[in-house]
């Protein structure tokens, strides 16, 4: 089967009906004719993070403590999903460090989070539930929860999140709280 590519018809289209739509625009308000015309958007392009190259970033950022104690988070994204800013146009992923005997803040978003241990012991408090987790563990951050993470080990513990929040991003509707 062959694909079919999306072709951007709107230059041609306006020039016949330009009078109407000026009309119509303002400053925040444009007009599409045809949406199914519109120019596709760009490849996302697989990617791989190697780790090795990440763990001295986070180190560095928990020793320094400057947005949380004991405590870094770092997100990816690829620039071509744009203002979305995940690796693809609706999923982010990052990694978190905690320090031994560390809690991270409590806090809440709108978006879900799947995070998946990749070092470490500890528990997340998710909700009124606690969910106790150690390294090659899964665990789930439904929406709007309030939750936060404890460091119970002697080492670093380090997880892997996948959330939702380009998706929400796109649609204007992302939302973090500290509780």
């Amino acid at each position: 089967m062959q694909r079919l590519e999306r072709v951007d018809k709107q230059d041609d289209l306006r020039k016949d009906i330009m009078e109407l739509i000026k009309d119509i625009e303002e400053d925040d308000l444009k007009v599409v004719a045809f949406m199914e015309y519109m120019t596709p958007p760009k490849k996302v392009e697989p990617k791989i993070i190697k780790f090795a190259k990440i763990l001295p970033l986070l180190q560095k950022i928990a020793e320094l403590g400057k947005i949380e104690k004991g405590v870094a988070k770092v997100m990816f994204y690829s620039p071509s999903t744009c203002r979305n800013r995940g690796l693809t146009p609706v999923m982010m992923a990052g990694f978190q460090l905690i320090k031994p005997k560390i809690s991270t803040k409590p806090h809440s978003h709108n978006m879900s989070s799947i995070y998946f241990v990749f070092k470490g012991k500890g528990y997340s408090i998710v909700g009124n539930k606690k969910l106790e987790w150690e390294e090659g563990d899964v665990f789930v951050v439904p929406a709007n929860e309030v939750h936060y993470h404890v460091n119970l080990g002697e080492e670093d513990a380090i997880l892997f999140d996948v959330t939702d929040s380009g998706l929400l991003e796109s649609l204007g509707i992302l939302e973090f709280r500290e509780e």
